[in-house]
């Protein structure tokens, strides 16, 4: 017979653990939800070493392999050095890729991501870790300054100086408010850094940098970015620099302490040979049907295809983008060409990019509130005035409010119509926006 006091004690453990495997279960929806919210992804984009390497780490760990693989290409184009590069008609490519990874604060465990990457990474080579990835861009005189040849320096000591630094910004957010300051030059410097070029400037204090080999990783959650990014600063051309990937959390593991010491170990000392192997070449060629794929692809990436101005500024270096993403799987392979294999696998990164551009300026959400609230004003509807101050607060460009009454109209889901002038008198009336059933439309699917 069992003991009463027994069994009244052991009443609150049993509710917790129930209360505990709800919990769970919803977790785990939560990130099948956020998972489904993702552009589709081409496995082919995780067909190549780097791609081999985030599969043996899966298991252990939460962040999305998108994001692992992204942090490895990064750190990879850095360590590799100037040697090897690709060409583009007359410009040098250096092997730089600058991923922005987009994903939600808590979901997208970009932080966890590049926690994973960085393990294996400082196993491959703790000094690169520790001497040459950085954080902390504040202004392009700064960045500048790191590259620069000092006065009394000899120039063949100059020239034998390690030029690589991976920048790694957690909060992106920040260093975009720092760019929009008056006076700071930080995206013009970006801008050339992006090239592995001269960051000299002609400033009162002038600095002469006419080398520098900097990789770029950045995190921001799409809110963040959709706030603070103006379209000067997409048709500025920092933006599509930048490879945009967007991450959420890939599996719930409640007691992972990532990936074994010794699989780590061994990981890093391969990556550690082929890095090492791959620096020593020079310029990367294709071979003879690599470079038929390449006019395909050449031709797909760099062909108007008619998208909103926000998201054709963004991913308008698309095809520099493939090639350098590409170079880098071969070189990591010890290859001096670069094969079908190569481009397949970037090529299929670059397109989950283009759709995550995509994704970025699309706000499946406003549409949907701005139809129910127009909808609440009954008969009547809403005047253009009411929407921008009511409902947006006076804080939208009233470029994007028209588009967006314009798509929401074309997806019948308001009515637009014109109230003459109370006092009779000629001229513009008063836009009146109305509500009305949405015949099979769907506003998940609008963009703005």
């Amino acid at each position: 017979m069992s003991h009463p006091a027994r069994t009244l004690r052991a009443l609150p453990t049993i509710a917790a653990s129930a209360t505990t495997d709800v919990a769970e279960a919803e977790a785990i929806t939560q990130v099948a939800q956020a998972r489904a919210e993702l552009p589709t992804l081409d496995e082919t984009a995780l067909d190549c070493y780097l791609g081999h390497l985030v599969s043996k780490l899966d298991a252990t760990t939460e962040a999305d392999p998108v994001a692992v693989l992204a942090s490895l290409l990064c750190a990879a184009g850095v360590h590799l050095g100037q040697g090897p590069h690709v060409r583009a008609g007359d410009d040098p490519h250096p092997l730089l890729v600058w991923p922005l990874i987009v994903g939600r604060t808590s979901s997208g465990r970009k932080g966890t991501s590049w926690s994973t990457a960085r393990r294996l990474l400082d196993a491959a080579d703790t000094e690169f870790n520790r001497a040459n990835i950085k954080s902390g861009l504040s202004s392009g005189e700064g960045l500048a300054e790191r590259f620069a040849i000092k006065e009394d320096e000899d120039p063949a000591d100059a020239e034998g100086r390690d030029l690589r630094l991976m920048v790694m910004e957690a909060e992106w957010g920040g260093v975009m408010a720092k760019m929009r300051r008056e006076g700071n030059s930080l995206s013009a410097i970006l801008r050339s850094a992006w090239e592995g070029g001269d960051l000299s400037t002609l400033t009162v204090t002038a600095r002469v940098a006419p080398n520098s080999h900097v990789g770029i990783l950045a995190h921001i959650t799409p809110q963040e970015f959709r706030a603070k990014v103006s379209d000067s600063d997409l048709a500025g051309g920092t933006y599509n620099r930048f490879l945009p990937l967007a991450v959420a959390r890939s599996k719930f593991l409640p007691f992972s302490q990532g990936a074994d010491p010794d699989v780590l170990r061994q990981l890093g000392g391969e990556l550690a040979d082929r890095l090492a192997a791959g620096a020593k070449l020079g310029t990367l060629g294709f071979t003879g049907e690599a470079a038929e794929l390449w006019r395909a692809l050449y031709i797909r990436f760099s062909t108007d295809t008619n998208e909103r101005p926000q998201v054709e500024q963004f991913i308008s270096r698309a095809v520099p983008n493939c090639l350098r993403i590409a170079a880098i799987h071969a070189a990591l392979d010890g290859e001096p060409v670069i094969h079908p294999a190569h481009l397949h696998a970037a090529a299929a990164l670059v397109r989950y990019s283009i759709d995550t551009a995509r994704a970025i300026f699309t706000d499946t959400q406003t549409p949907a509130r701005l139809v129910a609230w127009i909808a609440e004003a009954g008969p009547g509807g809403r005047t253009k005035k009411e929407i921008t101050t009511g409902f947006f607060g006076g804080h939208t460009k009233a470029q994007q409010i028209n588009a967006m009454l314009a798509q929401l109209a074309d997806a019948r889901l308001i009515n637009r119509a014109t109230r003459p002038r109370a006092d009779g008198k000629p001229g513009r009336g008063t836009e009146i926006y109305t509500a009305r059933a949405p015949d099979g439309a769907n506003t998940a699917n609008l963009r703005t």
